[in-house]
């Protein structure tokens, strides 16, 4: 008769392994989520113009991130929870919105902790809420300031445009890059528009004085 012994000595050392792992798995879900958020919190407070607010959200975010790369120098396999990706793309786009108009600065990756693919799709994002910031300015009737940061925007897209890698390394890499050019090119529309009723105004004013 066969001697399974070892195979339950082995099988309960799996399961402790096994086990180990899916609580790691469990802890950067859950850390994930709050990353989540936070980070989408903060930018909602940013354009509410609840600076403070966005701060302390951001600040957040960034605690648990500290806690996601602890453990993952620990248990590098564990990179391959998808959701990590997610929150470290979301808190880029946070941190690099907050940074860029308060600021003036273009936070570098070795400032976020977070991974390659997630910097440059959080850049990605980051062009779709500049656009929104634009646009708030546009309504407020700041025009200069609206431009100053579409020529970010447009600056941004012009270096993503240049990065090319698979879907594998970095997915929607493509979709971003196509939705990118869409927004710059509906944000110079806007930017034209808002100029010639400027224009049109203030010609209409010089008529009214002479």
């Amino acid at each position: 008769m066969v001697d399974t012994t070892n195979f339950q000595d082995s099988a309960t050392k799996i399961e402790e392994r096994l086990q180990k792992r899916d609580n790691i798995r469990e802890e950067l879900l859950k850390l994930s989520r709050i990353i989540i958020k936070f980070s989408g919190q903060s930018i909602e407070s940013y354009h509410r113009g609840k600076l403070l607010q966005a701060k302390e959200k951001l600040n957040e975010a960034e605690k648990e991130l500290t806690k996601i790369n602890e453990i993952l120098k620990e248990n590098f396999q564990a990179y391959s929870v998808g959701i990590i990706g997610v929150a470290m793309q979301e808190y880029a786009e946070a941190r690099l919105l907050y940074d860029i108009i308060e600021n003036n600065v273009l936070t570098p990756i070795k400032d976020l902790e977070v991974t390659d693919a997630a910097y440059l799709l959080g850049i990605a994002d980051l062009i779709g809420e500049l656009r929104r910031y634009i646009l708030e300015k546009l309504v407020e009737g700041d025009i200069d300031t609206a431009k100053n940061f579409y020529n970010i925007m447009k600056e941004l897209y012009g270096t993503y445009l240049q990065i090319e890698f698979g879907k594998n390394l970095i997915p929607d890499l493509r979709r971003k890059k196509d939705t990118a050019r869409v927004l710059v090119e509906r944000t110079l529309s806007d930017l034209f528009v808002a100029q010639q009723s400027k224009n049109l105004e203030k010609r209409l004013e010089k008529e009214n004085r002479d």
